[in-house]
Parts: C-alpha cells; structure tokens; sequence
C-alpha cells in the first residue's frame, strides 16, 4: 500500500484538524521503526515501486508545526511536506475573518521560520495564497490564488514549488485544469490510499485523525487495516450525502 498522510494541527483541542501530541508521538515511532518506508512526497508521487510507502503532509503551516511535529520529524529522518497558504503566513486560520466553530485558532508560521524550515530540509508546497474555496471565485482570483502562490514561494523562498493542496479539499475541472497549468501534482482530501488510476491533480489522502487511537496506524498496509479504511469513506460519504 502507498498512501499520502495528511496532520494539520498537534494540539489537546480534539477539533477535526488536530491531533494530540501523544498519538503524533506514537505515529512517529512507527513511521521510524522502518515497518514502512516514509519517503519525500515528490519522490513518492514519481515512483511506482508497490511496496509499503508513506508521504508525510502538513497542511496550514501552523506554528505548532515547528514546536511539536519537525523537531521529532527531523530527529528520526523523517521527510514531510509543508502545504502553506502565502498571504497568510504570519496570521491565523480565521480563513475568512472569523473563527469556525469546533476549530481552534491558532497561528501560523511566519516568512521567517519558513525560511528556517526549508533550510532544515523541509518541503513547503502550495495552498493557495489566501486558503480560499477555489470553486467559488472567478477566474482572475482563481489565477491569483493558484500561479500567485507558486510565484511567492519562489521570490520569498527561491523555490520552484510542484505540489498543490486544495483548500478544503474543494475543486471541480475549472480548478483543477488552473492547477495543472503550474503544478506537476496536486492533493485532495479524498480519503484514500494511492492507486495506479489516481489523477495527478487529484491524489487522495489518509487523514491521521482517524488513526489517533492505540494502533490505529501501526497497522498500516494490513487486511484490517484495509478494512478500517473501507468503513471510513463509506461514514464519510454517507454524511457527504446527508449533507453534514
């Protein structure tokens, strides 16, 4: 099984985008333990070895990113992806202004420490400039959101960035045509291990929330594993139905 992981958040809050420090702790002890290979997301995307492999992503660019995730990352090897969104850095997630319930607020990285990061080896890839819902602007603010956030990682960063996250997840073949223009590869949050089919402008992802139990990842590539992953797309898109 080959799969991309996708953390958001390391904190105690239980919101849908975070995930406590002692699970993390766990996940990272497996993902160095070499049961699975954890390879840089690039170098995942290009290879087609079927073996058991993983990609670590981090959407956001949260601050908690440099105090809890890359110090124990970086201890153990480990490369990650770091998705950030460019006009936002330095703020917070109140994508649009205001807080979202269940969320919390939290800031994120600056220019600075971003620096520092990929100085480190960290890869920083692209989430839009301002994490907006991509569907819903037009076609002007749609090439501003997309080419402009490739555009100030190079000036800012001096890197050529070839990995795009959807914010939200929200795309439809306007987006993802706009995309493909700048981008080799893009992420969604389709909850789902890698397949041969997949689109490069439309790979899915696992979301380590649904693994912060007591084995929830260790089991990685397993029949059961397999299992868990069947009966979570089938609750999602059961609540994508229902409208929840």
């Amino acid at each position: 099984m080959r799969a991309i992981l996708t953390y958001h958040s390391i904190d105690a809050s239980g919101s849908p985008i975070s995930i406590d420090a002692a699970s993390f702790a766990r996940h990272v002890k497996f993902l160095a333990s070499s049961r699975v290979r954890v390879l840089p997301l690039e170098e995942l995307l290009a290879s087609t070895d079927a073996q058991d492999a993983v990609a670590l992503t981090f959407d956001d660019g949260f601050v908690n990113f440099e105090q809890l995730a890359w110090p124990a990352l970086r201890a153990h090897g480990l490369p990650a992806t770091l998705f950030v969104p460019t006009r936002r850095t330095g703020g917070d997630n109140r994508w649009e202004g205001r807080d979202e319930p269940g969320i919390p607020t939290l800031p994120l990285l600056d220019w600075d420490a971003l620096g520092r990061l990929h100085e480190q080896g960290l890869s920083i890839g692209s989430h839009s400039r301002t994490h907006a819902w991509l569907t819903r602007v037009d076609a002007s603010q749609l090439r501003e959101e997309v080419e402009g956030a490739r555009e100030d990682l190079r000036q800012r960063l001096g890197l050529d960035a070839t990995v795009f996250c959807y914010p939200y997840g929200d795309f439809d073949a306007r987006v993802e045509r706009a995309v493909a223009n700048c981008y080799r590869w893009a992420c969604t949050t389709e909850f789902a291990p890698l397949g041969p089919a997949d689109a490069p402008h439309r790979l899915p992802r696992l979301d380590a929330y649904y693994f912060r139990g007591a084995s929830g990842l260790e089991s990685f590539g397993s029949a059961s594993f397999r299992l868990r992953l069947a009966l979570r797309r089938r609750a999602r898109a059961l609540k994508r139905a229902l409208g929840r």
